[in-house]
């Protein structure tokens, strides 16, 4: 099982020069691009690669992350094409099954790539710089302490889980289905007790710091390569809805 946190700051591309602020914003218009760009046709499938495949060695994940986010991606969308015989497409069309084929491709290529973006966004910041470039950007200071509470959450989560499964994999279970039944059923009930009294601990301790809810607004654009970086992603979300209005006439 691999933790949460071992994906963020692993990578090493060139965009580790750029602001944290940058960085967010330009894997989020990254991220739009993918879902504006229509794959219907070769020139949006072609820009469609080029965005995903370009932020991605910008980003330079490691190699293993990326053969583990390729067995990912396909055990999480190769069973979408088990449907095909199900999906229902157009009667007058000529070829059903490509038709019916169209529908887990795109969810599948859309999935795919939204994986590597977001993954790759998050190999180029450390969770202090996340923190920095979310107050840096102009949101609410609710949502940014929000956002900052489902990272720290899922992050102690998986790390627990991670734990629940080292202990069983140390200790061993009992042999025999009943045992076995009974020791799966009240493991969420084990893991919600530890997170429970984990969460009390952090709450307290935040009280005793006495921590607020509160973020500094801090401004870290102001560098020719964070301009430069995004004036270039803008450009990009441009030629993604220029594609997808030349595709729509």
């Amino acid at each position: 099982m691999t933790s949460f946190l071992d994906f963020w700051g692993c990578g090493k591309g060139p965009c580790r020069q750029l602001a944290p602020a940058t960085r967010i914003l330009c894997g989020t218009i990254v991220f739009v691009c993918c879902f504006v760009t229509p794959v219907q046709n070769p020139l949006g499938i072609i820009f469609f690669a080029c965005v995903v495949a370009g932020w991605t060695l910008l980003c330079g994940i490691p190699r293993k992350t990326f053969a583990g986010l390729c067995m990912y991606a396909c055990v999480l969308f190769l069973p979408l094409f088990l449907l095909v015989p199900w999906i229902e497409t157009d009667a007058s069309a000529n070829n059903r099954w490509a038709n019916a084929l169209a529908v887990p491709l795109k969810i599948g290529i859309r999935g795919t790539a939204c994986i590597f973006i977001c993954v790759s966004t998050v190999a180029i910041l450390d969770l202090s710089e996340f923190h920095r470039g979310l107050a840096a950007l102009p949101l609410p200071r609710m949502l940014v302490a929000l956002i900052l509470q489902i990272i720290h959450q899922t992050a102690m989560l998986t790390n627990e889980s991670r734990r629940i499964a080292c202990v069983i994999q140390v200790r061993g279970t009992a042999s025999g289905c009943i045992p076995k039944f009974r020791f799966f059923s009240a493991l969420p009930a084990i893991w919600l007790l530890r997170i429970m009294n984990r969460a009390e601990r952090v709450a307290a301790a935040m009280d005793l710091r006495g921590f607020e809810v509160t973020t500094r607004t801090v401004r870290e654009f102001g560098t020719f390569l964070d301009g430069l970086a995004v004036t270039v992603i803008f450009l990009l979300l441009g030629t993604a809805i220029t594609i997808r209005w030349i595709n729509g006439l």
